[in-house]
């Protein structure tokens, strides 16, 4: 029987750590959870690391999820990391992708998404990788201002937001957001990142 592959959940919510560990536990996870970035880099020298995944919050007390990941990776901790992100909270989340993370989760969340998450970062099939022609393809078929709308979704604006920027109205952006994600073949926003990330637009 294989081991069960080890989640370090990290959230300062006492809510989100008994939802999401029920969650993950029912998925058949072995879960610990953490109610801050600093009690979980306190334990890590007694943790096993193998075989496990990172998923923490953006917004804490004290050290936040952006600030564990970077002092994660700059300690050589090979770890993937998954960030959960309130809705305001992308343009965090994609600079967390930019800076290795696998994916981010948007709360609230299914199980279906946060277990793909997960087992895609477990994979280590998160990192952006050099764009495919498939993925290459998928971006050759947008007109010059879905790019535009792919490139503002993927920095984390809302449609509001967008028509300003763009000077088109809020319908018009929605039409445009819909055909991206079609187009694209995106499942979610994080999905649409990777791809961005892959594709190396700048964000």
């Amino acid at each position: 029987m294989a081991a069960k592959a080890k989640i370090f959940l990290v959230d300062d919510d006492p809510s989100v750590q008994r939802g999401v560990s029920a969650l993950l536990k029912a998925a058949d996870y072995d879960v610990t959870v953490f109610p801050s970035g600093d009690a979980f880099l306190g334990e890590l020298s007694k943790l096993d690391l193998g075989g496990a995944a990172l998923l923490v919050d953006v917004r804490m007390p004290g050290i936040q999820g952006l600030e564990l990941q970077e002092k994660l990776r700059s300690d050589g901790v090979a770890l993937p990391v998954v960030v959960m992100t309130a809705h305001g909270d992308i343009p965090m989340a994609v600079k967390a992708m930019q800076n290795g993370a696998a994916s981010f989760l948007e709360k609230p969340f299914t199980v279906e998404e946060v277990t793909d998450a997960l087992d895609r970062a477990l994979a280590g099939g998160g990192k952006a990788a050099p764009a495919p022609a498939a993925l290459t393809a998928k971006y050759d078929t947008l007109t010059p201002r879905e790019r535009e709308v792919m490139l503002e979704i993927i920095k984390g604006g809302a449609n509001k937001e967008i028509a300003r920027i763009l000077d088109v109205s809020p319908r018009t952006v929605e039409v445009h957001r819909q055909k991206v994600m079609t187009k694209m073949e995106a499942g979610s926003v994080a999905e649409l990142v990777r791809m961005g990330l892959s594709l190396g637009l700048a964000v």
